[in-house]
């Protein structure tokens, strides 16, 4: 991509909402959508940049927002963006985006879209979310339900109850102001698609579909010009305003 450079999308959002399948949905959607584009898409996770005192006391699981040990005495500290490396995070992605002028990077956690730093380097933001008992519910699948993670229903609530809620409403949510795009619903097909198209904007001429029509059918973008339509005079055909 020699004439824009790189691209960076971050997906921020509540717990369990969806932000890693995400990623890796839109990652599959970019490469199925762009086959003859050499394009080198990493997916960075904000987890991995959590300090290392708050790995140990938080998480037992890489991919897991707030997985606690299986511990009847453990304490609930209030849970803060301060417990991850926002300066490293950013030295990170832009060395990388230094070293690369064919690159699209996807960020995905939490606080995603907390840096203002990190946010003003960005092209797409992106905000995840959905009502806090489908998000306990996912959570609940993904780490009692899975033998692989061995949770316990009693320690997820309680992180839940005592830590997570509460940083859902002072910290993450707040967030959501700075998206571009805000998905409702979780990984939700229709709007990777749209974040696709997105992205089309974003690349060089040369990279782009000649007709702006993705591969797929159901291509979200307009690609015709509407100067020729006459909104005011055919949407009484389709539904009234009041």
């Amino acid at each position: 991509m020699p004439d824009k450079g790189p691209i960076l999308i971050l997906i921020g959002g509540g717990h369990a909402a969806g932000k890693k399948t995400t990623s890796n949905l839109l990652k599959e959607e970019l490469r199925f959508s762009l086959p003859d584009v050499d394009l080198d898409i990493e997916i960075v996770d904000l987890d991995d940049y959590k300090e290392e005192d708050s790995k140990r006391e938080y998480s037992t699981s890489k991919s897991a927002a707030i997985t606690l040990p299986n511990n009847s005495d453990i304490k609930y500290p209030p849970l803060k963006p301060s417990r991850f490396n926002f300066d490293k995070l950013r030295e990170y992605l832009l060395s990388a985006i230094l070293k690369s002028k064919q690159k699209i990077l996807i960020v995905h956690g939490l606080y995603a879209l907390y840096d203002k730093d990190v946010r003003d380097i960005s092209h797409i933001k992106v905000f995840l979310t959905s009502d806090p008992d489908t998000r306990l519910i996912r959570w609940i699948r993904r780490d009692v339900l899975d033998p692989n993670r061995n949770k316990t229903l009693e320690s997820v609530i309680n992180a839940y109850l005592q830590g997570a809620r509460a940083e859902m409403s002072d910290f993450i949510f707040p967030t959501k102001e700075f998206a571009d795009v805000i998905m409702p619903n979780g990984a939700e097909k229709n709007a990777i698609r749209l974040i696709v198209d997105g992205v089309m904007s974003l690349l060089p001429e040369e990279d782009q579909p000649q007709n702006m029509f993705l591969p797929r059918t159901n291509n979200l973008r307009p690609t015709v010009s509407f100067d020729g339509e006459k909104f005011d005079g055919q949407k009484g055909k389709f539904y009234e305003l009041s």
